[in-house]
């Protein structure tokens, strides 16, 4: 009896503590190891919501943008005409080298923060652009639905209160790239690299008379709008010599018509009248393409030359 019992509080023991302990008390059980080493899996971060933009609030962004872009281009001109009126005034002895000094550090500080706006807005109607052309998208995808639920209800049409709300949020957002896209085209590359050239000029005579802060600004704020410049300028520099080669096959086939005129006329197939009208004609279409042909040159000639000289003028101050 004796031996029954002990051996049953044995058992009792070992039901109370049933994983069991070595000598020096550690844990020894594998699945006790296993729950102890547990850790939750950490809980994925939520990324937030894309915060939805309406067409008013986009129209809204872009109006204003485009008012104070319109405002600095304003600014801008006017303060480059002022400098180059002081550069007049001085060398007719008009006004003095030191008056002179103090106008143009003056003006030069106005174009510096007109100019660091104007850089910084057009990245701004740049991104308002985008967003209006996402809209542009989404509106033209719900049209299309509108048609195809229309052509499959025929006559009875409950969507066309819906899509003339369509039709007319389509037609505010092509109006707002329309708006951005001439406002940023009212500067062009020729007067903008011009503008720059002036006050990289005015940086060049006069950077000891004005703040190294803000000057340093004017300078990565116009390499920035140079590279810029460049890149746009590079299509359309190929463009335009495209257009003088076909010029210039358009003048070389106006003077073989010439001479055809010439050869008729002296073999006696045309009289002096009809000579002498259709050579005038031609001479004067020959004109007006050798016109174009020249101010298309000039034109690529003079938006190569700002640039180069913009680049250089940055070469000596970066």
């Amino acid at each position: 009896m004796f031996i029954y019992l002990a051996s049953l509080f044995k058992r009792l023991r070992k039901l109370k503590n049933p994983f069991g302990k070595s000598q020096n008390g550690r844990t020894t059980d594998s699945f006790q190891r296993q729950l102890n080493g547990f850790q939750a899996p950490p809980q994925e971060k939520r990324r937030p919501p894309i915060r939805e933009v309406s067409i008013g609030q986009i129209e809204n962004e872009a109006n204003d943008e485009l008012k104070s872009f319109k405002s600095h281009v304003k600014q801008v001109k006017n303060i480059s005409l002022k400098m180059n009126e002081l550069i007049k005034m001085l060398k007719s002895g008009e006004i003095s080298e030191n008056v002179y000094e103090i106008i143009m550090v003056e003006l030069g500080e106005h174009l510096s923060l007109s100019i660091e706006e104007i850089f910084m807005l057009r990245e701004m109607l740049e991104i308002s652009r985008g967003k209006a052309k996402l809209e542009w998208i989404k509106e033209k995808i719900r049209w299309k639905e509108l048609e195809t639920l229309r052509a499959q209800l025929g006559e009875w049409r409950p969507g066309d209160g819906q899509q003339s709300k369509s039709s007319t949020s389509l037609y505010r957002v092509e109006q707002i790239i329309s708006n951005i896209d001439a406002t940023s085209s009212s500067l062009t590359i020729e007067e903008e690299t011009s503008i720059i050239e002036q006050y990289l000029s005015f940086i060049k005579d006069f950077s000891q008379k004005t703040g190294s802060e803000e000057i340093k600004k004017g300078l990565m704020a116009s390499q920035q709008r140079l590279n810029s410049i460049s890149e746009r300028w590079t299509p359309i520099r190929r463009s335009k010599i495209e257009q003088i080669i076909n010029l210039e096959l358009e003048a070389s086939k106006l003077k073989e018509e010439i001479k055809e005129v010439e050869v008729r006329f002296a073999v006696g197939e045309l009289n002096q009248t009809t000579y002498e009208s259709k050579v005038s004609i031609l001479q004067g279409n020959l004109k007006k393409v050798e016109k174009e042909t020249s101010d298309i040159r000039n034109f690529i000639d003079d938006v190569d030359m700002k640039i180069f000289r913009c680049a250089e003028l940055l070469r000596e101050k970066l």
